[in-house]
Order: C-alpha cells, then sequence, then structure tokens
C-alpha cells in the first residue's frame, strides 16, 4: 500500500511541473508581447501621456493653457509656454518656475523657501484665474500696504491657478500650510457654477480616481496605458449636455468652503473669504455672452440670463460659511459694487470679460482687504 501512495505521489509531481512550466512560459510570453507594444507605442509616439491642453473655457485636454486674454494685461498675445501639468488629484496644478510662476507653482513674486524667516508675515492665497490674471495682483498690494503700515517684511504665497474650483482649492490649501502663512486669502466662485463639460461635477470626477497617486505614478509612464484610457474615453456614453450637472452644486460650493475653513481653524490661521464680484447685472447680460457662453461652456440661452441669480446665490454660501466661525471674515467685493451707483465703475473694475480684475480693481480689493485687515485683525494683534 505505501508504495503504491508512493506511486501516486511521484506521478502527482511530475504532472504538476510541466504545468507550473506552462504557467512560466505564458508569463513570459505576456509579458514579451506587453514589452514590444510598449515599445512600438514608444517608438511610434503613441499614447503619450497629456502635458499641455488648451483654456477656451472647455479643457479639452483636461488640463488648461490660455488663450489671447492675456495673462498680465488683456488682450496681450499669449507667450507659447506651458503652464499646466496633469495632478492625480488637483487633475491639473502650474508648472514650477515658468515667467509666470516660482517654486512649486506658485504666482510670482513669490518666496523661494517654504523657511520662513523670523519677523516675516506670509499671505497665503487659494483661488482661481481672479486672482492669477494680472501684472500687480491684489495680494500682492495688499502686502505692500501691510508692510507700510507695519514696518515688517511680508512675503505672499499665492497657490491660485486659473479654472480651479473650490474643491481643487481645498486640497492646494493643504501644501500650502508648508509655507507657514499667517494668514489666508480664499476667492472662489466662477468656475463653480460653471457647466460641466463631461457630465460630471469635480467631486465625481475625484471620486472615480480609484488608482493612488503611486499607481497612477506607475502606470502613468506606460503607453499601453493611456492608450486604454483614451479608448474608455471615446466609448464613454455621452452625457447630454442639457442634463450635464455645475461643476460644483451648491451644496458641495458650502462644504469645500467648509472644510477650507476647518483646515485653517486646525492650523489656528485667520482666513478671509472673499465674495467675487461681477459685472453681470440681472437683466442686463451683454448680446455677446449668449453667444460666447453658449460656444465655450454650452449654456442655454436661460441658463446665461440667469448668470447674474446663479453668481449671487453661490456668493451668499460665501457668506455664510464665512459668518459661521469668529476666526473667517468676509470681504463682500461682490455686495460692494453691486450697488445700483457703482455700476459705472464696471469698465474700469473690469476686464471686457466682465469677470477678471483690470489693474484699477486689483488695487481696490487690495485697500479694502487692508482695511479689513486693519480693523479686524491687526486689532487682534496680527501680525
Amino acid at each position: 500500500m505505501a508504495k503504491i501512495q508512493s506511486k501516486v505521489k511521484q506521478d502527482t509531481t511530475r504532472r504538476e511541473l510541466p504545468l507550473r512550466k506552462k504557467i512560466i512560459f505564458s508569463g513570459v510570453v505576456v509579458f514579451v508581447v506587453f514589452a514590444c507594444l510598449e515599445l512600438g507605442l514608444r517608438a511610434a509616439r503613441i499614447g503619450e501621456a497629456p502635458v499641455v491642453g488648451v483654456l477656451r473655457f472647455g479643457y479639452e485636454t483636461g488640463i488648461p493653457v490660455f488663450d489671447s486674454d492675456g495673462i498680465e494685461r488683456e488682450g496681450e498675445p499669449y507667450r507659447d509656454v506651458p503652464l499646466f501639468e496633469a495632478d492625480p488629484v488637483l487633475f491639473w496644478k502650474p508648472i514650477a518656475n515658468t515667467p509666470f510662476t516660482g517654486t512649486a507653482g506658485l504666482r510670482l513674486p513669490a518666496p523661494e523657501t517654504k523657511m520662513k524667516e523670523r519677523g516675516v508675515f506670509r499671505i497665503g492665497v487659494i483661488g482661481d484665474s481672479c486672482s492669477f490674471l494680472g501684472v500687480n495682483l491684489y495680494p500682492n498690494r495688499f502686502a505692500e500696504l501691510v508692510s507700510e503700515e507695519t514696518g515688517r517684511k511680508v512675503e505672499v504665497v499665492n497657490a491660485s491657478c486659473p479654472g480651479y474650483t473650490s474643491l481643487q482649492g481645498a486640497h492646494r490649501l493643504a501644501e500650502l500650510w508648508d509655507w507657514q502663512p499667517d494668514l489666508v486669502v480664499v476667492y472662489f466662485g466662477w468656475n463653480d457654477h460653471w457647466k460641466s463639460l463631461n457630465g460630471a461635477t469635480d467631486r465625481d470626477v475625484m471620486d472615480r480616481q480609484l488608482l493612488s497617486e503611486q499607481a497612477r505614478g506607475w502606470l502613468g509612464k506606460s503607453r499601453i496605458f493611456w492608450c486604454l484610457f483614451a479608448l474608455r474615453s471615446k466609448l464613454s456614453p455621452a452625457v447630454s449636455i442639457n442634463r450635464a450637472p455645475v461643476r460644483v452644486p451648491p451644496q458641495d460650493y458650502r462644504e469645500n468652503l467648509q472644510a477650507i475653513l476647518r483646515d485653517a481653524e486646525e492650523h489656528d490661521c485667520p482666513t478671509v473669504f472673499v465674495t467675487a464680484p461681477s459685472a453681470y447685472h440681472e437683466g442686463q447680460v451683454p448680446e455677446w455672452a449668449y453667444s460666447f457662453f453658449g460656444e465655450f461652456y454650452r449654456m442655454s440661452p436661460s441658463e446665461v440670463t440667469s448668470i447674474p441669480r446663479m453668481h449671487e446665490a453661490y456668493n451668499q454660501v460665501v457668506r455664510d460659511v464665512a459668518g459661521s466661525s469668529s476666526d473667517a471674515s468676509v470681504l463682500d467685493i461682490a455686495k460692494q459694487w453691486s450697488l445700483p451707483e457703482e455700476a459705472k465703475n464696471d469698465q474700469t473694475r473690469f476686464r471686457g470679460d466682465r469677470i477678471h480684475l483690470t489693474e484699477s480693481g486689483h488695487q481696490e480689493i487690495a485697500e479694502q482687504l487692508f482695511l479689513l485687515w486693519n480693523q479686524k485683525l491687526f486689532g487682534a494683534g496680527h501680525p
């Protein structure tokens, strides 16, 4: 009996060895096939990862770059320099050390190192293109006023990025703390209520990014991965633009701002929320806006008409969140500039798009920030 069992065991061992070899051989074949395919795609320059897209209020590749609106001056031709790169968490972020950005993609002028010198007062900023476009931006002018008042060196850590919503801003703030800001200014609103062109809210898109940063970093080197990614995008069912949500619905907007506020409170940092001013007034939307937003945002005429009302609703969320904490203040520029007697100043405060600020607009917001800081923050012992 023992001899029979021994023979059965030997026969089983013999059968297992070819199976192992088959598995190893199959693995080698699969590896060689994929390696050849990867090398072939690289040789043919197919499946390259997206690096730079075009900002035409649609982000066709998912990553913006500026059109002719002008980064520093309105209408100034854009310098053909890449400004943004893909990011697994932020979707995109500013490239470091460009003509307009410094270390870590911060808008110039920016500190060179995270280490803060003794006695330096730092102003952190998170926002969208309203805090990025211009020559001498409102945070820098505000810093100059604070420096004149206190005699201290004041630095600006401007982590704003064109196209950002409050969801991206909340994640960007987490990166800002290493720079040790003494005050944070938050300025969002416009991109949050624009219609999503990919059929999903920013939060849904972020939740669907199931791969970890490490996995994306590893897979991101593969041309096969990007070819499959592109194929998946093409085969995904199209969402009717009429049913597409805004990038950040009102409740998400509230939660994002509350997350920003909690983060600032945990770091014992006073925060100023700025309501985004606008030259779009109820019943006075210009005719060109219907074709412009219809083409680039795919908005219906009724949606364009409702821009002033929609924007005011988002500004009210800013007021509510800022008013919920003693550590936060609201600079209600939107309310100040929406008064009937202020309409005559729209052309001097806003660029032609009625959203972004002129140099005069930046100056006025800087002065209002300084007044608020002087009354509420400086008097409370800051800096």
